[in-house]
């Protein structure tokens, strides 16, 4: 027996009504992508397999201890809300409908990293450096031999137990085998966590449905991952992540990052989610799974290389205000306003704030307008012509961004760029 997780009727209607949205374009001169920032203002990116055993425990450890914290939400209309933890579960399916399949998608997710980095650092005194998953490599080595799968204490948590075989529909052209597990999760540093979730069919997202109305109920479960070594090897490999990169557009970028829902192919952030299974196969409660956080920052790492591979279109954009443009929205632009992070941070932030590197990638004229009014407001020299000479060169022309936005953040892409040819 097949088992499906989108209704095959549903899906086949919804293949043909992707986001029709027109990319914007924003051409600008090539950059010198070598010269980000200054050295104390970079937040660096790392491979989890890579980390130390000690820094990948204390990443962990971080992250228990924000889920050992409680919940700031209304427990009487967010009843699943029990820790600080599930707090960032449900604000991400509170903006699913408008952060996902959409022009929001990449930005609104960078800044979520940020939000929850910091905490881990403020709230938990984390001072080690926030990994990625390189799903590549785990997809290379397989998954169960890797330092992120290995079930250790030192590892992101192992495997669920074997529960099933049956193979699990997509959709009406896409069936994937099952995974390896299927169950609860009983190694590792996550074991014992209890989401509060329960299961969102991906139809809700991509036909414009309302949430169910039992979304935010209580609903106690386990972690449950079915790792999928056939996905990682079919969708996730080096040469696709490479490709996306290079993708020609804003466009291409979404495809290969996401492919069609619905349709017979799985891009490397779709596939990401599917190789673990579980919560992750649900895109609004996925985050329950604290691998969600490590996928989603090596998703932000490919972004950032897409950006440095093609600087003359790094500011592009694909994709409305709402999920597969359902119910139909104005497409999303440089001055349009994020969703916000609920209590993590409501400010109104907009998309350039989160597209752009300390070197621009926005149209020169934008550029400069940005600088103009740093220059009036902070009294900084922007252009950083007389820093050294005055002893301030740690004032990049990006102060006059919100400091705490991901505009100065550094990615250490490093694996990556040594395989792409950026010249």
């Amino acid at each position: 027996m097949v088992r499906s997780l989108l209704s095959f009727a549903a899906a086949a209607a919804l293949i043909g009504q992707q986001v029709a949205a027109a990319p914007t374009s924003h051409a600008k001169d090539k950059r010198d992508w070598s010269n980000w920032c200054s050295s104390d203002k970079q937040e660096v990116r790392v491979s989890f397999a890579s980390m130390p055993p000690a820094e990948r425990k204390a990443y962990t450890d971080a992250i228990n201890c924000i889920h050992s914290k409680p919940s700031s939400l209304d427990n009487a209309q967010y009843p699943a809300a029990v820790n600080r933890y599930q707090d960032y579960a449900v604000v991400h399916v509170s903006r699913t409908s408008q952060v996902h399949l959409s022009g929001f998608f990449l930005t609104w997710h960078r800044y979520f990293l940020h939000l929850f980095e910091k905490d881990l650092r403020e709230s938990c005194g984390y001072t080690g450096r926030f990994p990625y998953w390189d799903f590549a490599a785990t997809a290379a080595g397989g998954l169960t031999n890797s330092p992120v799968f290995d079930g250790s204490e030192y590892s992101m948590s192992g495997n669920g137990v074997p529960n099933g075989t049956d193979p699990i529909a997509l959709g009406p052209n896409l069936v994937i085998p099952h995974g390896s597990g299927g169950g609860c999760i009983t190694s590792g540093p996550f074991k014992d966590w209890v989401p509060t979730l329960g299961f969102i069919d991906p139809l809700f997202l991509i036909s414009g449905q309302p949430l169910p109305p039992n979304t935010y109920a209580y609903n106690a479960s386990c972690i449950i991952r079915d790792l999928n070594q056939y996905v990682a090897q079919t969708y996730t490999t080096l040469d696709l992540v490479i490709n996306t990169t290079h993708a020609p557009s804003a466009a291409d970028l979404e495809y290969d990052l996401n492919g069609i829902i619905g349709g017979s192919s799985l891009g490397i952030h779709s596939a990401g989610h599917f190789t673990v299974g579980g919560f992750m196969n649900s895109i609004h409660v996925s985050v329950q799974d604290p691998i969600w956080w490590a996928l989603h920052t090596n998703i932000d790492r490919v972004y950032t290389s897409w950006q440095a591979a093609n600087p003359e279109i790094a500011a592009e954009l694909y994709g409305t205000m709402t999920a597969n443009n359902a119910p139909p929205s104005d497409n999303v632009t440089l001055d349009t306003i994020e969703p916000d992070w609920g209590y993590f941070d409501s400010s109104a932030i907009p998309v350039k704030e989160l597209i752009r590197d300390d070197d621009g990638f926005l149209p020169e004229d934008e550029n400069e307008e940005a600088k103009q009014d740093a220059a009036d407001e902070d009294d900084v020299d922007v252009d950083n012509t007389d820093d050294e000479e005055n002893g301030n060169d740690d004032i990049e022309w990006t102060s006059y961004l919100r400091s705490d936005t991901l505009a100065t953040l550094k990615l250490a892409a490093d694996d990556l760029t040594e395989q792409i040819p950026f010249q």
